[in-house]
């Protein structure tokens, strides 16, 4: 894909990760914060519910990649990327998050912002600097292939 990836000193399995994700086409990426502070198995099962309310909305299956991080008080937070969400719109999914849990910002997914190079750290850390990840659905999406004659990504 277009360099995202400058550097020549990043993990090589982070640079399958990149490859990987970038691979598909994401419709949003997202954060989720909380109002309260869950502990982590909380903070997972309240994502899951959230994914799972998108897709009834919907009515169809979407692809997703999520990561929790924690800020440095230690609060669980989350970032996503969606995709197979062509043409929704993500207010009913703000609002619901919001009476349910905390902050839903969406923004469009913009593959040159370097999204999928900042998702990939939580597959990569371990210790005490680790996340929680998880990747579901990406035979519901769109995937991009590069047209090297025009030197872009179309979908095929």
């Amino acid at each position: 894909m277009k360099g995202i990836l400058k550097s020549t000193n990043v993990n090589p399995l982070r640079q399958g990760w990149c490859k990987l994700l970038d691979y598909y086409k994401w419709t949003y990426f997202l954060t989720l914060t909380f109002k309260d502070i869950p502990k982590s198995y909380t903070a997972i099962n309240r994502a899951k519910q959230f994914l799972s309310y998108i897709e009834r909305t919907v009515k169809h299956n979407i692809g997703y990649y999520v990561c929790m991080e924690f800020t440095r008080a230690g609060t669980p937070h989350f970032h996503l990327l969606l995709g197979n969400l062509e043409g929704t719109r993500y207010s009913k999914w703000t609002k619901w998050w919001f009476t349910n849990y905390g902050y839903a910002r969406f923004k469009v997914y913009d593959p040159k912002k370097g999204a999928t190079h900042y998702l990939t750290k939580y597959a990569v850390k371990d210790g005490h600097q680790s996340g929680w990840y998880d990747i579901k659905g990406l035979e519901y999406m769109n995937q991009l292939t590069f047209d090297t004659k025009n030197k872009e990504c179309i979908l095929s």
